[in-house]
């Protein structure tokens, strides 16, 4: 058992916390949890990833792969009846999950208090607190006024200050409670030359709970002895060389001697996990490999324990840029080794596109002769990512597409096949990805299954596929990158009218449609579209982003700004007006001024990646070509016989198109710096414009109001 390792006891934090933090050393974890991650719409990834998959893969982080290993190699495990949208990242959809929303789904635990704030309270003396407290209530021989004062130096130990009123304590087992806590504020306070006199002494008094604790504390206070010398400056772990060495030896004859006088003890188990911790620090790497492999077995993959056991292992052993290395070296650690391996294709900087080669992982293979399907995976992995012949792939791995009840493991080695049938540009590789469908999970595995559907389908010309009546493809959050990307606008209506689906799904269609019927100039279209749009549509929820927020803002195009001084109707009049005439100089300005107004400056719907193998990366079935501000008051400005109040409020915006970066603010999103530039007018051409609108227009509010030029 993981979670007992490190069990409840008077000084330390719970078990859980424990495992995590007892080494007191600061480690970078690989899990992105802010909101620059954006998953990359496609099956797999071999660079780390923080989109994880329901794929053991190169891009995943190492703990999700482990999770799947152990659920894979144990029999029996059920995955949760469904993948839950990671309120973190809910970009995510059900396709991709991080570390963190994994650990969550899995186990959830309940929402933190928030932080007591208070200078005064000490938070050393919390943890085991209520231990103390249930023994020394139990112990009769303590009289009730020394339990009242022990009781509250109780919440001082760690951080007490001044006298410890001595002279309140004169009973026997009162003085020793009372001894206790002054060993304890002592390891609190990192005095551990009287932290261990202190425990010393109280291995054999009467009260039992003292005595054993009084046992295991050594083992406690010799292990942050031993590692208080190994930090560096940043406070990470420095190296086994760095460890007080005879603190450590120190610490394993604790944990002996606690376990022949407490082999059941109630610290036994953390007693025998903490000689992992002895192992680490010392650097007894196969010592550490051996125990880890054997708790990958060992460990119930549904319970809470495993979680604490991944992220341990993913921190002391997988982190190390040596771990395959060195777990080929332990040579009886499989599982490890597979999880190493993995990791270790990820590309090396100005090295292989692949970073573990076929003759690396070939040395491997007799070590993992009593996994053949978790080597046959590694095996095609590699010769996917490395851009190799996919067809070998089809041999070692077998069609299993229908199986039901997969592990990840067989899962994700149907998931390579998909990807080799997708590289060979197989015929059947959609009714493949039909049959993966009907037989994955829902938990994250079906839905990874449908984006291979859908990406076959993508690159078929064939996205109408996926919103028709019985599509396989259910995943929203699938559906949605499409319908920003390439959906055709037949599909947008139909996918804004069809009730079958959710009403976010159905709002992001109608924003889509509703806001390229006015980039793509289908002024009429947007007429009768905008009709689309329920009365009670949201108008103030964020543009960025937002087929990620509850609420899609696609009550903009009925109920948003239209006006700020330059007098303009509803975006719908302005529309019919374009409909009828699209060089309409007042009504294009106020279209620009409805983007302006309404924050779509620089807005962009789903901008997905590069590459044919990714979701929404394909040609765009709705016609025209996007238009943006900068574009309405230059052709206004080039026609001098303009109207002169248009001319100079074209004029005017196009100076404040620069205010007050000096760039471009109205020429529309750019995905690249090129683009940057190359949307940018000259600042000669920009004075310009100032000049012309102070000297032709000077009484026009537009002059008066203009100050500067960028």
């Amino acid at each position: 058992m993981i979670k007992r390792l490190f069990a409840k006891h008077p000084v330390l934090t719970t078990a859980g916390a424990v495992a995590l933090g007892s080494l007191g050393v600061g480690t970078a974890l690989w899990a992105c949890a802010d909101t620059s991650c954006y998953p990359g719409w496609q099956l797999g990834a071999l660079d780390y990833d923080c989109a994880g998959r329901a794929l053991i893969s190169p891009g995943n982080d190492t703990r999700i792969n482990m999770v799947m290993l152990m659920q894979s190699v144990q029999p029996g495990v059920a995955l949760p009846a469904e993948a839950k949208i990671d309120p973190n990242d809910p970009q995510f959809g059900k396709v991709f999950v991080s570390w963190e929303g994994l650990r969550a789904s899995l186990w959830p635990e309940p929402e933190a208090p928030e932080p007591d704030y208070d200078e005064k309270r000490c938070s050393e003396a919390e943890a085991g607190s209520a231990d103390f407290l249930a023994a020394l209530a139990a112990d009769k021989g303590v009289p009730a006024g020394e339990r009242a004062t022990l009781t509250a130096l109780r919440a001082t130990a760690g951080c007490h200050d001044g006298e410890w009123n001595d002279a309140a304590i004169s009973s026997q087992q009162g003085r020793a409670f009372l001894s206790y806590l002054k060993a304890a504020d002592a390891f609190h306070k990192a005095d551990y030359a009287a932290a261990e006199a202190g425990f010393a002494t109280l291995a054999k008094v009467g009260n039992p709970w003292i005595a054993e604790t009084a046992r295991y504390m050594p083992i406690r206070t010799g292990l942050r002895r031993a590692a208080a010398t190994s930090l560096d400056e940043w406070g990470d772990f420095a190296g086994p060389e760095k460890v007080d060495r005879a603190a450590l030896t120190s610490a394993a004859r604790a944990i002996d001697a606690y376990l022949a006088a407490y082999p059941k003890g109630r610290y036994a188990d953390s007693a025998h996990g903490l000689k992992r911790r002895v192992a680490w620090l010392g650097g007894d790497t196969e010592a550490l490999v051996g125990t880890y492999e054997a708790l990958l077995r060992a460990t119930p993959a549904s319970s809470v324990e495993a979680a604490y056991l991944v992220e341990e292992i993913d921190r002391k052993l997988l982190d190390r840029e040596d771990a395959a290395a060195v777990v080929a070296k332990q040579g009886k650690a499989p599982l490890l080794l597979a999880l190493a391996d993995m990791k270790k294709m990820r590309p090396v900087y100005d090295g292989p596109a692949v970073g573990l080669s076929a003759a690396e992982l070939a040395a491997h293979k007799a070590q993992l002769l009593a996994y053949p399907d978790l080597y046959g995976l590694l095996e095609a992995t590699r010769i996917t990512y490395a851009g190799e012949n996919a067809k070998p792939i089809l041999s070692i791995l077998p069609d299993a597409a229908r199986a039901k009840g997969m592990t990840p493991l067989a899962f994700s080695r149907q998931m390579v096949r998909g990807q080799a049938l997708s590289a060979l540009r197989d015929p059947n590789e959609a009714g493949f990805w039909r049959e993966l469908i009907g037989a994955a999970s829902p938990f994250h595995q079906r839905p990874l299954a449908e984006l291979g559907l859908a990406l076959r389908w993508q690159r078929d010309g064939r996205v109408d596929q996926v919103f028709a009546p019985g599509s396989p493809v259910q995943e929203q959050s699938i559906r949605e990158v499409l319908l920003q990307t390439v959906a055709s606008p037949e599909i947008l209506r139909a996918s804004a009218a069809d009730a079958s689906r959710s009403d976010h799904e159905r709002d992001v269609a109608r924003f889509a449609l509703l806001h390229k019927d006015l980039t793509r100039g289908a002024f009429a279209d947007f007429t009768r579209d905008v009709a689309l749009v329920p009365a009670d549509a949201n108008t103030d929820g964020g543009l960025w982003g937002f087929a990620s927020q509850q609420s899609v803002p696609v009550g903009l195009f009925t109920k948003g700004q239209w006006s700020d001084g330059f007098a303009c109707p509803a975006i719908a009049q302005t529309a019919a007006t374009l409909a009828r005439n699209p060089a309409d100089q007042r009504a294009r300005l106020c279209l620009g001024d409805f983007w302006r107004l309404n924050g779509f400056d620089g807005f962009a719907l789903h901008a997905p990646g590069d590459g044919a193998n990714i979701l929404g990366s394909a040609p765009d079935l709705f016609p025209g070509k996007a238009s943006y501000r900068d574009a309405i008051y230059a052709a206004i400005i080039a026609d001098k016989a303009a109207p002169a109040d248009l001319r100079a409020y074209a004029l005017y915006r196009a100076v404040r198109c620069y205010a007050p970066s000096g760039y471009n603010g109205c020429a529309g999103p750019a995905r690249s710096t090129a683009e940057l530039e190359g949307a940018q007018v000259p600042l000669a051409v920009r004075k310009g414009w100032y000049d012309e609108l102070k000297k032709r227009y000077p009484q026009s509010q537009w002059a008066r109001a203009l100050r500067f030029y960028w």
